[in-house]
């Protein structure tokens, strides 16, 4: 595995923004990803991991410290169960699970990101599918957690609090005569007939309780907004575009002035769901 210096993190985000890392590593498996920790414990490094960088917005200054992307890969099938690799598109395993005529999911079609980030922020509530994982915790040991071990609540996990770094997901799986490859096919269109095409890190706030964010943002006359290369997608208001050139600092006052006009609109306080890192 090498160590990289003075990396641009814009390219590995879809959002295309981010300065640059003093150190940037790909950790393609277990070991790497041990040589990795290890690499930063004696150099004392604060550490950052991710996956597809979907979610995600590296501040313009980068990072000082060791990037680490996950690449860990690997998926095995045994009967109603799959094992993932961290690091492994969700896209492919909701692939593979199709048509295999293995359902549970299916419902996942369409959702960019790997396993690993899919897990650790409980997209679409994934946990419940979860048999086991195994991490790999600060002092280099793998430890294996059941579903009960954890806890996942909307777009969040105890993972994240975690110091610990997941390395793979099993999930629990029914044999079905359902066309699944249909179904994942026709939910992907839905979903992306929905989003923009442009470049974006998915939905930026979470939705309140009993709310949906891209109503209130539209509500509050925030459809187009733009601030510098950062704009509001008039597709889907919960969007953010890299329109021309933003900077992170132009999705933060983005993010920002709508912040403030949904509150002033409606009452409600947006949080934030795309993970920012500075």
């Amino acid at each position: 595995m090498e160590i990289e210096k003075n990396i641009s993190l814009a390219k590995f985000t879809t959002l295309q923004v981010g300065g640059v890392a003093d150190f940037f590593a790909r950790a393609k498996s277990e070991n790497d990803l041990k040589a990795a920790l290890e690499f930063a414990g004696k150099n004392f490094l604060p550490i950052f991991i991710f996956g597809g960088g979907s979610n995600l917005l590296f501040s313009d200054a980068g990072f000082r410290g060791l990037v680490i992307r996950n690449e860990i890969g690997g998926v095995e099938f045994k009967k109603n169960l799959v094992r993932a690799g961290s690091g492994v598109p969700l896209a492919v395993i909701v692939a593979e699970c199709a048509r295999r005529g293995l359902k549970n999911l299916e419902n996942f079609a369409g959702i960019p990101g790997t396993v690993g980030g899919a897990v650790i922020g409980n997209a679409n509530g994934i946990g419940d599918k979860i048999l086991r994982i195994r991490v790999l915790n600060a002092d280099g040991e793998t430890v294996t957690l059941s579903r009960e071990d954890l806890e996942f609540n909307y777009r969040q996990s105890s993972l994240q609090d975690a110091k610990s770094f997941l390395v793979e997901a099993e999930f629990t799986l029914e044999k079905t005569e359902e066309d699944l490859q249909q179904k994942v096919a026709e939910l992907a269109r839905e979903k992306f007939a929905k989003h923009p095409f442009a470049k974006t890190a998915g939905s930026w706030f979470k939705n309140p309780e009993g709310k949906q964010a891209w109503k209130l943002i539209a509500a509050a006359g925030c459809r187009d907004l733009q601030i510098g290369g950062a704009r509001v997608s008039d597709r889907h208001a919960n969007f953010f575009e890299n329109a021309d050139g933003a900077a992170a600092s132009d999705f933060l006052a983005l993010e920002k002035v709508v912040a403030e006009k949904v509150f002033a609109q409606s009452g409600i306080r947006l949080e934030r769901e795309v993970v920012v890192v500075d």
